[in-house]
């Protein structure tokens, strides 16, 4: 297992080698492997764990009411996904699949659902998985402010707006053309028709993952 990784996520931050063997233990921690492409969690199977990427890449899906694939979470290594559902217990329609080669750590909630810490550190990993859906909500707002925009250009626009602020004029995505029109929840063919029209504008210029803005988003 990847202690070096681990001591750099937001759960196990820090820790040294006792604390992180206690920790791992507090989550019942168990590692599997997958492939590209394999389904990492069924749809409609519950989510009983939550995962830490240590290797790879995931991410997380559900269905619209037309069938169409809505992307809800790219998840990259360092990276968690299904706090919510696991400690929630709750099915829901999402499903996860591994959009790379990766290695997952499995996490149990059950322990921060009793919230009662027995020792320091356990109150510790408890505030800091609480911490870190507080976090995962604020993330949600960016979603929530892109996919609310009316027009495709105008979600486009949102969403480089987004990358601009952390990466600059000049930015990498992490999504392939059909992933990113999963992601906006728009239709392939659409996607490149609005980023071809958004390069002839003199807007952007893009080549694979890797945008240039020739003018600041606000």
């Amino acid at each position: 297992m990847d202690k070096a990784l681990l001591k750099k996520t937001t759960l196990f931050q820090g820790l040294e080698t006792d604390d992180m063997a206690a920790a791992l233990s507090f989550f019942d921690a168990r590692e599997s492997v997958y492939e590209k492409g394999d389904m990492v969690k069924p749809i409609l199977s519950p989510f009983t764990r939550f995962g830490l990427v240590l290797e790879g890449r995931v991410q997380v899906f559900t269905d619209d009411l037309s069938g169409n694939q809505m992307m809800m979470a790219h998840v990259e290594k360092g990276g968690m996904f299904g706090e919510s559902l696991s400690y929630l217990q709750k099915e829901e329609a999402v499903y996860v699949m591994a959009a790379s080669p990766c290695r997952i750590l499995w996490l149990h909630p059950e322990n921060v659902r009793k919230l009662q810490p027995g020792t320091p550190l356990e109150a510790l990993l408890i505030h800091r998985f609480i911490a870190n859906l507080c976090t995962r909500a604020l993330q949600m707002n960016d979603r929530i402010q892109i996919l609310s925009k009316l027009t495709l250009e105008e979600k486009l626009k949102a969403f480089f707006s987004f990358c601009q602020k952390r990466q600059g004029m000049c930015f990498t995505i992490p999504f392939s053309r059909t992933e990113l029109a999963a992601y906006l929840g728009a239709n392939r063919s659409a996607l490149s028709r609005t980023l071809s029209r958004m390069q002839k504008s003199g807007l952007l210029s893009c080549e694979g993952k890797r945008f240039t803005l020739h003018q600041p988003l606000e």
